[in-house]
């Protein structure tokens, strides 16, 4: 299993273009690592600094050029012209710190300097080839588009033109201005993201892995499914705090798979519910992918509010995953893991302390109101401390005070590239900012919708979908904000549900095809094909599509209402996500006709807008069909037909 692992971690890393550098420049890397590590924990303590955001930049993006290659054969070396970035990195940075007071002074009416533009394109320079080199090109062909258009978009027809830029204000923009490459959204990922990250890579590297698979295997292998629903669990755990889709496949995936075919599931069932449990984790509480803090930046909200709502819909997103695996085991006839074969409830609770209590003191700050670094900070050192002392923690003190320097390296590079991400970002912000994008794009689609909610809602959804195809959480998020939130503020959406909204169909574009990132890795660990992997994966994750519809109409499912009303929602948003993983499967309290199936699908879309009226019919329907195929029906009387065998599985 080990060798599973260490294989499909290794071939994820080198198709992401990662390096396994040794000797001297493995040094450098480290060191570097681990300082950007101490310095955001120690500014956390201590607050932030003036040049904060430039600092942060000037430990990231040297970085991403240390651990990222250019070229296949340099996967274990640095060749002389990565050095050249590597230098300019810290040059573009240093360079902002240096002349920060003028820079602040000129906000507003901004000066730029010859000095000034050739370090603002180097800068954006810099950036794309650095998120080409750890997510890929798709992104950085975005961001150019989006400069092509500030650039030359003056020239364009009717509504989509716009007055025209000069090049030297639109770099300045880019590199000076306070909504640039150094402005709000990376104070964001320089302050909070930065320290959440550092908070679960300490909690993943030393050890919270392996105790999320040992207790989530406990709690669910005496269930009907139980790898699958194991698998349901430890990735919400693993991904609530990774803040990665395709991380937790390649992490937990090599692990669950296999467990999954070994019970009986097919390899594309078993790819595509791994990839629908990863995925959630970026909706989930308290991390989210990054992308709650963006949003609290971007709506001017509180992070606890945010997430706060978004903690019903999550949960009602692993209910639909769960019964989705549940109805499936169930169509299948798979048992139990044998008992000798799982571990036992204590043993899966065996130092589950070293997770639980770090996570209540993050949560109790957060009720308290204390700002979300401070809290992540208090977590951060409370998990460090439960480790380094506890009898039930692996190695002795001194083999776990040596591994803490791998966590400060593992947290860093990842905030490292969240930070070249938001700093791409950034610029695509500032140029629908500028030209008015963003509301054209929102005037679109109001024209289309004739101001009709629902058509508003789909069609922003097409939209959401196909920007955050292939790209991260924050990324796919932020690009997808800044084009369709317009047209949900024009249509009197609030602020919140509608980012949330967004957010959702983002992330979503990991299972969706054509392109489906987390499918396609989860599809490579199974051995099925990755469209197939991606089709099945978008209908366990069905009721991740319905879900947004049903906050929108009924806000109480995001917490807002009294506790009757918010009881009542999750009622009828339960049954409705059951209703509807019964009617994907094809299996209920018995397996199901096309009709039954049909009926089912009604239900739950009756169950959407939380109207008294819809939720009475779609209950009445779930109720009847379950009476029927539990008393009246031919497979209640004795004439149940055989489950398929998992191997000619269909999905």
């Amino acid at each position: 299993m080990e060798t599973a692992k260490e294989s499909v971690v290794e071939k994820y890393q080198e198709d992401a273009g990662k390096r396994q550098l040794t000797g001297f420049w493995f040094m450098v890397a480290r060191t570097a690592a681990v300082a950007m590590a101490i310095f955001h924990l120690y500014t956390a303590v201590t607050g932030p600094v003036n040049t904060q955001n430039a600092v942060h930049l000037l430990f990231a993006l040297p970085l991403i050029f240390l651990a990222y290659h250019c070229r296949v054969r340099d996967t274990q070396r640095i060749p002389w012209f990565d050095v050249i970035p590597i230098l300019l990195s810290v040059v573009i940075s240093t360079y902002y710190v240096y002349h920060f007071d003028r820079i602040i002074y000129q906000l507003g009416y901004l000066m730029p300097t010859t000095l000034d533009l050739v370090f603002g394109v180097s800068a954006i320079l810099l950036l794309l080839e650095a998120c080409r080199r750890a997510i890929g090109l798709a992104f950085p062909i975005l961001v150019l588009i989006a400069l092509a258009y500030a650039a030359f978009g003056q020239h364009l027809p009717g509504v989509w033109g716009h007055g025209g830029f000069r090049w030297d204000d639109l770099v300045a923009t880019f590199y000076l201005g306070p909504t640039g490459i150094f402005g709000s959204l990376m104070r964001t990922s320089s302050t909070v993201i930065v320290v959440f990250i550092m908070f679960g890579a300490l909690l993943v590297t030393t050890g919270g892995g392996d105790t999320f698979m040992r207790l989530s295997n406990a709690a669910t292998g005496g269930m009907a499914g139980g790898p699958a629903k194991a698998a349901t669990l430890c990735s919400a755990m693993f991904g609530s705090i990774s803040g990665s889709t395709a991380a937790n496949v390649a992490t937990t995936g090599v692990f669950t798979i296999p467990l999954m075919k070994k019970n009986g599931y097919s390899a594309r069932f078993a790819a595509a519910t791994e990839a629908s449990a990863s995925t959630g984790g970026q909706i989930l509480p308290p991390i989210m992918g990054a992308a709650a803090f963006v949003m609290a930046d971007v709506i001017s909200t509180s992070y606890l509010d945010i997430i706060s709502a978004a903690l019903i819909p999550a949960l009602l997103f692993y209910l639909a995953i769960w019964m989705s695996v549940h109805f499936e085991a169930k169509r299948l006839g798979l048992n139990p893991i044998p008992k000798d074969q799982r571990p036992t409830l204590r043993e899966g609770l065996f130092n589950v302390e070293t997770l639980l209590l770090p996570l209540v003191v993050l949560i109790t700050m957060l009720v308290l109101r204390y700002t979300p670094t401070t809290a992540a900070v208090a977590a951060y050192f409370t998990a460090m401390v439960l480790y380094l002392v506890s009898p039930r923690s692996q190695g002795t003190l001194w083999e776990r005070v040596k591994t803490l320097p791998a966590a400060l390296e593992a947290g860093a590079m990842t905030a490292a590239m969240i930070a070249v991400i938001i700093g791409s970002v950034a610029i695509i912000a500032a140029v629908i900012s500028i030209t008015g994008l963003g509301l054209k794009v929102s005037s679109l689609i109001l024209m289309v919708s004739g101001g009709d909610v629902m058509v508003t809602l789909l069609l922003a959804m097409v939209v959401a979908i196909i920007l955050g195809m292939g790209l991260p959480t924050v990324a796919a998020y932020m690009l997808a904000a800044s084009v369709v939130a317009a047209a949900f503020v024009e249509a009197g959406l609030p602020s919140l549900s509608a980012h949330l909204f967004i957010l959702y169909f983002a992330i979503l574009s990991g299972v969706t095809p054509p392109v489906a990132l987390a499918a396609y890795i989860g599809g490579a660990i199974a051995g099925s094909h990755w469209f197939r992997t991606a089709l099945t994966a978008t209908k366990i994750s069905l009721g991740g599509f319905l879900i947004p519809f049903m906050f929108v109409y009924h806000p109480p499912l995001l917490g807002q209402g009294t506790k009757l009303e918010i009881a009542m929602a999750v009622a009828s948003g339960v049954l409705g996500i059951i209703a509807l993983a019964a009617s994907t499967i094809g299996y209920f309290a018995r397996p199901c006709s096309w009709v039954e199936r049909g009926l089912l699908l009604f239900a739950a879309l009756m169950l959407i807008n939380g109207q008294a009226i819809t939720d009475v019919v779609g209950i009445a329907v779930i109720a009847g069909i379950f009476v029927w195929q539990r008393y009246f029906s031919h497979a209640a009387k004795g004439g149940r037909p055989l489950a398929r065998s998992p191997s000619k599985e269909p999905l």
